[in-house]
């Protein structure tokens, strides 16, 4: 029965994030031990959607730790219960005399050959770093092998996001080389819980791009890009996550050397990086169009190529639109509400998608059977969410459309603000390539 719900709840998890995130990339598949006692231990910048993203990617199903106070909402509670969730209580939500409870249900699924999830932070957050870890990994990772678990795996996972807030943005899972505690490991020893905390910490760091601020995480992500990208291209285009991931972390290393022996270049670069960043940003640009040499031969490629498919698919998205209007934007209004939150906002989206959509698409079913009968409401259970996904698509090729289009034009019309652009990547460029290599 277990592994029938199991199986749901995966095929659940990857429908919604499939439908979540435009592209989900995940690397590091094979670090994954496919059987034995394994703990998953994710950075926590998401909320509820984390362990959503985690019961989507990995190959195997978790059971998932959760704060106790989450079984009071109404909305998550079933989906807990359905995942086979397991309550921790924390001392922030005034209670842990049930933990030992909780450790007692850890150590038996390991014991069985079962993996766990937690978040080793303890909060979901929205800061660029890593927060400290908290102990609870390495205890019950000792705990379960003291017990005759046998080696516990502990398998850091990161989890980027392009636009954590935004709908239909990319994902990158990376998942890292486990860590297995020492055979004669204590338990009851703090200095070996510390240690075992400690290289669970470097684990995370090595899956996970971690700043001071965001402003710094703007501006390496930023020279990075400058750095390592093509001086020239025929069309724009964005690297994979992954791509991205491994650029930034390897460049961020050199950037910090060279910032500390030669910190006056560095900070002449930064002021330029800042300049170019916010010139982009005014003309609502992205770095691959400054380096596009928009050959007419490729742009009257594209164009053609989107413009038939576009026509071809606009009656049935128009349907779809006007049919998922409602459940697509309130869930968008709420999370608005919440923007003050950074870390709630596709919380709300997710589970407000989650229940709202379903609930239009049986009504519009039971609508259509009330009017023309059963085969009708089979027909419209079938053809409207076929219908909101074709308007998913049909939105994001358009809007994809008009905004190269619009980018094409803003450097064809405005040739002098083009060349500023590109002479300042130049100049940025050869900067970082003279002072990283000077390193």
């Amino acid at each position: 029965m277990r592994s029938w719900i199991d199986r749901l709840v995966r095929a659940l998890s990857r429908l919604v994030i499939a439908v979540f995130y435009r592209d989900v990339e995940v690397q590091g598949l094979e670090n994954v031990p496919l059987r034995g006692p394994a703990i998953f231990v994710a950075n926590h910048g998401n909320a509820i959607v984390d362990p959503v993203v985690l019961a989507a990617a990995l190959p195997r199903l978790p059971r998932f730790l959760a704060k106790h106070t989450l079984w009071k909402n109404p909305a998550v509670r079933p989906l807990l219960e359905l995942a086979g969730g397991l309550p921790v209580y924390r001392a922030v939500d005034g209670s842990t005399s049930r933990n030992r409870e909780t450790f007692s249900r850890i150590f038996e699924e390991l014991a069985g050959g079962c993996a766990i999830a937690l978040f080793p932070e303890g909060i979901s957050h929205h800061e660029p770093e890593l927060q400290p870890l908290r102990t609870g990994a390495a205890r019950m990772a000792l705990g379960a092998a003291a017990r005759g678990a046998g080696p516990v795996a502990i398998v850091p996972v990161g989890l980027t996001f392009e636009d954590k807030t935004r709908f239909r943005s990319r994902l990158l899972v990376t998942v890292g080389e486990p860590i297995v505690p020492e055979a004669e490991d204590d338990e009851d020893d703090s200095d070996t819980v510390r240690d075992l905390t400690a290289r669970i910490d470097a684990g995370l760091r090595a899956v996970t791009l971690n700043h001071p601020s965001w402003e710094a995480a703007r501006l390496v992500e930023r020279a990075a890009e400058i750095y390592a990208g093509d001086e020239e291209r025929a069309l724009p285009g964005r690297p994979a996550l992954a791509d991205h991931f491994s650029l930034r972390r390897a460049f961020g290393e050199g950037f910090d050397a060279a910032r500390a022996k030669h910190p006056e270049r560095v900070a002449a670069l930064e002021a330029l990086a800042q300049r170019y960043d916010g010139m982009l940003e005014a003309l609502r640009l992205r770095d691959d169009h400054i380096t596009a040499s928009y050959p007419w031969t490729h742009v009257l490629g594209y164009v053609s190529d989107r413009l038939w498919v576009l026509a071809l698919t606009l009656p049935v998205a128009a349907l779809g639109a006007l049919i998922h209007y409602i459940p697509y934007r309130l869930p968008g209004v709420v999370a608005h509400a919440v923007r003050d939150t950074p870390d709630q906002p596709a919380t709300y989206k997710l589970l407000g998608g989650f229940f709202l959509f379903p609930f239009f698409w049986a009504t519009a079913s039971f609508a259509a059977g009330q009017l023309w009968g059963h085969g009708a409401a089979l027909l419209a259970a079938v053809l409207v969410p076929a219908s909101g996904w074709i308007a998913l698509r049909f939105h994001e090729r358009n809007e994809s459309f008009w905004n190269e289009l619009r980018a094409w034009l803003v450097l064809r019309l405005a040739p002098e603000r083009a060349d500023t652009l590109r002479t300042l990547r130049r100049r940025i460029r050869e900067g970082l390539k003279e002072v990283v290599e000077a390193s």
